[in-house]
């Protein structure tokens, strides 16, 4: 059995203990009654009854004595109980007979959630639950008529909805006024803290009534407040739609606001890219919030959390627009895909990543496009009156010769200017310049003038339309200012600028092999020079970054490769990202290149050989075939070859000497006047034949290689590995006989005769010595160690006087 507040008689708290006493003279209902009472009392205070009994229980047997007993409930539950009741209590719980109460057994029916007899297919009805107040059987204030009762549920219906649809949590923001948790809080406090819809100056005494404290005047009991707004919500989810035979609905339904107006995905897209825009929202941020790994999806709940606190008030949206946006963007999976919506709302009238597009002309929306536009949801008749009204307002500006606009710049509601104010406020106005006109016309001319998301009125276009030289928004036409003429043209001049560069003729893969060569020789680390330009590690860059880095490898500098333009773009198109033309997929080209070291995922192939590197090595551009020099040309190479290097071998002449004094970098190449300079100085005779067979065998693209022409000159001998030599050395030498020891000691008592000599004559503390190679004074050492230790000491011992002391 459950006791509700309904179904007391009357709300005073003496009632309850008078009900009980002449409700039955049945023992059991008693029993229940004051169980029920006690249940109730221990619920509203938040108390766990069964420590109070650990106190004097302290072995945790589950019984103490009566007095124990009465002195817990008196103390802590501040019951009065008649002495019928707690005989009662006595008898039920004295389960041994023996003066003592099961205390146990009795916590286990206070504490239980649904009671023990009754059983039933909807057991929440039967729930054993707090009062709806706080710590009193008080009830709320009734209200009088039965039209009050139902202004009263449709304000609170209101809020219900309100607070329900935008998340609203009303205890909490309460609870902030009620520092010492009683339940209750001013008049003043329940003002501040109302987050609900705008109420009425009746509405709000109306409720202000309905909850105020009778005992307590000026204190609102804010958790029955609570408490009912939590009903409603419950029975707004149950309501249904009932229609009648012919369609129409005959019930409103409950929880649901009437929308004014239903609005399409893309006129819902336009107000958030206009307030995107218009406030500089950066709305990714709140979105990145729900999205730790920058994957891009979020859940649905947290899509809607991320568009309603970014752009919600700014774009006066409800939840219906919201709604229709997440169902817009949900994948299959169920989840939404935030970052198409970003990109679109961000990228609304601008270029994505402009910062690399420093040339481009970016077109911003035109003058007025995005104001707030007139009503134009007035009937026709509506329409007229309103002319006519601004006609009689005009005759009388111009004959007073008044300026509106100064007045209605006080009453600028915002912080910012907004160029709006409060019907209230424009009626004052009008009132002040003796310009009002009747009620109903008023409320027309609020109708045509007023935004329909805030419901303020727009002064600024009010004055525009009564006085002739004021300007307050110039609205210029919009297919002038078309949002994507800046990326068509922006695309035009791409298209303008772009130089067909022919590539057919480079050989891309004697171009790898020759970068690989440079690469190699240089042991240079591709993948470091790249990543500075890739810092997330997308593998990817653009192309003018490509291309940058190729020149920081030293592959269009002096000391490297120089590519021409058309061997830069055969790389860029072979290394093009397949999805995305302007990237440029490096880690592609940084494993073509840097194989020249090693293979990849060695590791999962232990069966592979990995090729020499020689093979990567190529001769310079422009070298000289051998195998097509003309026989005669290669006979006077022969020739003059062997007559050079005899002269050179015979006279012992230094012929690199002058190659190098040319070449002051070390290149290994000198121009062709510079290698005829240099036979002269060396005294070396040639004919013109000679040197042009010479010149043909050993000029390339960058000159005349003489490293190639001393390697046939000066032929380098190959010199045997001196590692080789000095471990025979080593050989050798530990292979030759010790010296015989002369005249060495053979009793141990000459030995230390010896020692104490050589100690006595220059004063040697052996103990200081062998102290050294003892770190734990244990006395003892090994032998190695102990000859270590006497070797310094230089006691001149043989090799025999110290084995016969160790031993």
């Amino acid at each position: 059995m459950v006791v509700s507040v309904e179904s007391l008689p009357n709300s005073n708290p003496n009632t309850f203990t008078t009900t009980l006493m002449t409700c039955s003279g049945d023992p059991q209902t008693i029993l229940r009654l004051v169980e029920e009472k006690i249940r109730v009392k221990t619920i509203a205070l938040g108390l766990r009854i069964t420590e109070f009994f650990h106190d004097f229980d302290r072995l945790r047997s589950g019984f103490v004595t009566a007095s124990q007993f009465k002195r817990c409930l008196d103390t802590n539950l501040r019951l009065l109980l008649s002495p019928e009741e707690e005989e009662l209590l006595f008898r039920k719980y004295d389960i041994k007979h023996d003066g003592t109460i099961c205390y146990r057994e009795f916590c286990d029916v206070i504490n239980r959630k649904y009671p023990e007899t009754k059983i039933t297919p909807y057991p929440e009805n039967f729930t054993n639950a707090a009062p709806p107040y706080l710590n009193s059987w008080r009830s709320t204030r009734h209200i009088g008529t039965q039209d009050e009762s139902e202004r009263l549920r449709n304000v609170l219906q209101r809020i219900s909805t309100y607070c329900k649809q935008r998340g609203i949590d009303v205890l909490s923001t309460m609870e902030q006024y009620d520092k010492h948790k009683m339940g209750e809080i001013t008049d003043s406090q329940f003002y501040r803290a109302f987050v609900g819809p705008q109420l009425t100056e009746a509405e709000m005494t109306l409720l202000r009534d309905k909850y105020s404290d009778p005992g307590k005047p000026g204190l609102i009991n804010y958790l029955n407040f609570v408490q009912d707004l939590n009903t409603l919500s419950r029975t707004n989810e149950t309501t249904f739609v009932k229609t009648d035979t012919t369609g129409i609905d005959n019930t409103v339904v409950v929880g649901i606001e009437e929308r004014p107006e239903q609005r399409s995905v893309q006129e819902i897209l336009d107000k958030i890219r206009i307030a995107t825009f218009k406030y500089g929202i950066r709305i990714s941020d709140f979105f990145k919030d729900y999205d730790k790994l920058r994957s891009g999806i979020i859940t649905e709940g947290q899509f809607e959390s991320a568009l309603s606190l970014s752009v919600q008030k700014q774009a006066f949206l409800n939840m219906n627009d919201i709604k229709k946006i997440t169902e817009y963007y949900r994948r299959p999976d169920g989840r939404v895909h935030y970052k198409e919506f970003v990109d679109m709302m961000e990228n609304a009238f601008n270029i994505p990543e402009l910062e690399k597009k420093p040339l481009t002309q970016v077109t911003r929306p035109g003058r007025g496009l995005l104001s707030k536009p007139l009503n134009t949801n007035l009937t026709p008749d509506e329409e007229d009156r309103v002319s006519q009204i601004l006609d009689s307002i005009i005759e009388k500006v111009l004959k007073r010769r008044l300026v509106l606009f100064p007045f209605f710049k006080p009453y600028d509601r915002s912080k910012a200017f907004t160029r709006t104010c409060t019907k209230h406020q424009f009626g004052r106005v009008l009132r002040t310049l003796d310009l009002i006109p009747s009620p109903y016309d008023f409320n027309i001319l609020c109708k045509k003038f007023e935004d329909r998301e805030s419901g303020d009125i727009n002064y600024a276009l009010f004055c525009q339309m009564i006085e002739q030289d004021f300007v307050a928004i110039k609205v210029e036409p919009e297919e002038e200012f078309t949002f994507q003429r800046a990326r068509m043209e922006e695309e035009q001049k791409r298209e303008k600028l772009i130089i067909k560069i022919d590539t057919s003729n480079v050989n891309l893969n004697d171009l790898m092999g020759r970068i690989r060569h440079h690469v190699l020789i240089n042991r240079i680390r591709v993948k470091e020079f790249f990543e500075d330009f890739d810092p997330l590690r997308l593998g990817t860059i653009s192309q003018s970054r490509f291309i940058r880095v190729l020149a920081s490898l030293g592959l269009t500098g002096l000391d490297g490769i120089p590519l021409t333009e058309a061997q830069m773009h055969a790389l860029c198109n072979h290394y093009r990202h397949p999805e995305h033309s302007d990237l440029i997929v490096w880690k592609q080209f940084e494993q073509d290149v840097e194989s020249v070291f090693t293979l990849s995922d060695l590791e999962k192939a232990p069966n592979v050989q990995v090729s020499p590197q020689t093979i990567y090595e190529m001769p310079t551009t422009g070298t000289a075939n051998w195998s097509n020099i003309d026989p005669f040309n290669k006979e006077e190479l022969h020739q003059a070859m062997e007559a050079w290097k005899a002269k050179c071998e015979q006279r012992r002449i230094d012929i690199v000497r002058p190659f190098k004094q040319f070449d002051k970098h070390n290149l290994g190449h000198v121009t062709r006047l510079q290698f005829r300079q240099c036979l002269a100085i060396a005294g070396l005779t040639y004919t013109e034949k000679e040197l042009e067979a010479a010149e043909a065998a050993f000029i390339d693209d960058n000159g005349f290689s003489y490293r190639h022409f001393l390697e046939w000159i000066i032929p380098n001998r190959p010199e045997p590995l001196r590692y080789n030599i000095l471990q025979e050395d080593l050989k050798n030498l530990n292979k030759q006989r010790v010296l015989p020891e002369t005249k060495p000691l053979t009793s141990i008592q000459d030995v230390l005769q010896k020692i104490k000599g050589q100690v006595f004559r220059r004063r040697i503390r052996l103990y200081e010595w062998l102290k050294d190679h003892d770190k734990l004074n244990s006395g003892r050492m090994s032998f190695d160690t102990f000859r270590r230790a006497l070797n310094p000491c230089q006691l001149e011992l043989m090799e025999s006087e110290l084995s016969l002391l160790e031993d």
